[in-house]
């Protein structure tokens, strides 16, 4: 059976990960392709691969990849992550893939409705021709550093990441439709119950 897909992309802190859990309480699937991303980590060929590139230095004592080392390596400039995302996005693009296209028993089991949480959509523009729909979710720099430095994330750590981010235009231009989160969780809720209304009435799902 069909299933209907849709992507939700932003930047660093502007809400995404609330509305794809918004969205999967009202009953679609949610895959979050940061979580799959990690997952990967744990595998011994990609763990391989990430010490050729960055050293062993990013290995715990028991050979496992230290994520927090990882990450202060590999995220201080376009150059030092680009490594990074050539080894993990094409095995993460191939393994959602294999998800829709492969038309998994498992999602088909779950639902008709799948939602996938991908912050890096624009870097990662192969994978659009996956999604039926994308929803770009925004807020402003200053309320999104507020928001990850209250998640206890440091802020030259906040200021990095986003430089290495796509631009809100950017992402824009990708998207079928853009929603602005710089209010409360209750505001964003109402924006993606009108959107889902809309969705029905066109007889998306």
């Amino acid at each position: 059976r069909y299933m209907f897909t849709v992507f939700v992309t932003g930047a660093l802190a502007s809400g995404k990960h609330a509305a794809c859990a918004y969205l999967a309480q009202q009953g679609f699937v949610h895959i979050d392709l940061d979580t799959m991303a990690k997952e990967l980590l744990c595998e011994q060929p990609v763990q391989e691969l990430l010490q050729e590139a960055y050293g062993s230095s990013i290995c715990s004592a028991d050979g496992s990849i230290d994520k927090a080392r990882l990450a202060e390596i590999a995220f201080v400039d376009e150059s030092s992550s680009e490594p990074l995302n050539g080894i993990i996005w094409p095995l993460v693009g191939k393994r959602l893939s294999d998800l829709i296209v492969g038309n998994s028993c498992q999602l088909n089991s779950a639902g008709t409705q799948l939602v996938v949480e991908i912050p890096l959509l624009a870097e990662a523009p192969d994978l659009i021709a996956l999604a039926d729909t994308i929803l770009c979710i925004t807020a402003d720099e200053s309320i999104r550093v507020e928001r990850a430095l209250a998640r206890g994330m440091q802020l030259d750590d906040i200021l990095r990441r986003m430089a290495l981010q796509a631009s809100d235009e950017q992402r824009a231009a990708i998207s079928d439709v853009v929603i602005e989160n710089n209010t409360s969780l209750a505001a964003l809720y109402e924006k993606l119950d009108s959107w889902l209304e809309l969705q029905r009435q066109e007889h998306m799902f």
